[in-house]
């Protein structure tokens, strides 16, 4: 498999990166995290008019029709720069599930930046992402509570995951439909929704078939993880900044191998993250989904972050504990996808699973 980026690929990579130094900074992170907003619409917008919104998207419906690469290279540099916006929830987790009417209908809206699409999975009691949704339409009616929906009070959109299994679109405004943020440890906009006889329209998914689910899991997770090797890289160049400043008996902290080592350890996990999440990418864009590929990316990934971050508050000390100090911006999401994409046991008995050992 070669992961080699094309001309086109290192073009966009260029572009995103860019655009933070212009338009965002960890500053405004806090600013929008203290004023309990999601996310910027202006920025959003501006997201959509560079046109990474519609990578995937056909010429149609104003897209650039790109692959699922495309969208995790993005996901990386969105993660570098730790800019809060709906990306990895709408562009690379639910917009794909739109077919048929829906399609023709939301997607020309989404890839312009008037509307916001998200996926409601979880429930009240689950273990995992993985689980088989209990949620029914009952005679074109929902009832019943998801939690933990990323973006749902700003989601034009939202895209239910019922039994069956089943994607249901439930519009903005309908009645019988009421969300509550919920307190997260990452500060993201997580909600609690509940439908009390909630109007919904069953998606056709002709593309998809019954596998659809699975697919956009598989989807959500390793645009998660682009995203996490993207802030590691991050966090990396502030501990090295750090180990290069601090200074303990007259010499600085980086001059120490015990602290080298921990920077060294991080290099090889980074890189490590990055190549797995890509080779997931490529195996998702070739319409595969292997579950060695992905299972493998998500089980390895979600433990090198853990091991990422705790490298960087050794190097830190105290002060990487702190409110006032930027890394705690980066420790608390990186938690909170962990959380969200695991339990990471499941991801190694899949793995097993897909090569025969189990």
């Amino acid at each position: 498999m070669d992961l080699t980026l094309t001309a086109e690929q290192s073009m966009l990579v260029e572009s995103v990166h860019a655009f933070p130094a212009r338009r965002w900074s960890l500053t405004s992170v806090r600013a929008l995290e203290a004023a309990g907003r999601a996310f910027d619409r202006d920025v959003w917008r501006e997201m959509a008019q560079l046109g990474w919104l519609g990578l995937e998207a056909p010429a149609a419906a104003g897209g650039s029709a790109q692959s699922f690469v495309e969208t995790v290279l993005v996901c990386e540099e969105l993660g570098r720069a730790l800019l809060p916006s709906p990306f990895v929830a709408t562009a690379a987790t639910a917009m794909p599930l739109l077919d048929g009417s829906a399609a023709r209908r939301w997607l020309p809206r989404v890839v312009s930046g008037d509307a916001v699409v998200t996926l409601a999975l979880a429930e009240p009691g689950w273990r995992g992402a993985w689980e088989q949704p209990a949620l029914r339409l009952d005679g074109g009616r929902l009832t019943g509570r998801k939690v933990l929906v990323p973006f749902a009070d700003d989601a034009d959109l939202l895209l239910v995951a019922v039994a069956g299994p089943a994607i249901v679109a439930v519009e903005r405004g309908a009645p019988g439909f009421t969300c509550t943020r919920q307190a997260t440890f990452g500060g993201d906009p997580s909600y609690a929704v509940t439908f009390d006889g909630a109007p919904g329209e069953l998606l056709e998914l002709s593309g998809l078939r019954g596998d659809a689910l699975p697919r956009m899991l598989d989807r959500g997770a390793t645009a998660t993880l682009a995203w996490l090797s993207g802030a590691c890289e991050r966090v990396l160049a502030m501990t090295i900044e750090h180990a290069k400043t601090r200074e303990q008996f007259g010499r600085p902290i980086g001059s120490f191998q015990a602290v080298a080592h921990r920077c060294v350890d991080m290099r090889s996990d980074i890189d490590a993250l990055r190549v797995l999440a890509r080779r997931a990418a490529c195996s998702i864009a070739a319409g595969r989904h292997d579950d060695v590929e992905v299972g493998s990316a998500v089980a390895y990934g979600l433990e090198a972050v853990r091991r990422i971050l705790r490298h960087a508050h050794q190097v830190h000390g105290a002060v990487g504990f702190s409110m006032e100090h930027d890394l705690q911006l980066f420790t608390r999401r990186a938690k909170a996808a962990e959380l969200a994409w695991g339990p990471v046991a499941w991801h190694h008995e899949r793995v097993a699973r897909g090569m025969g050992l189990a």
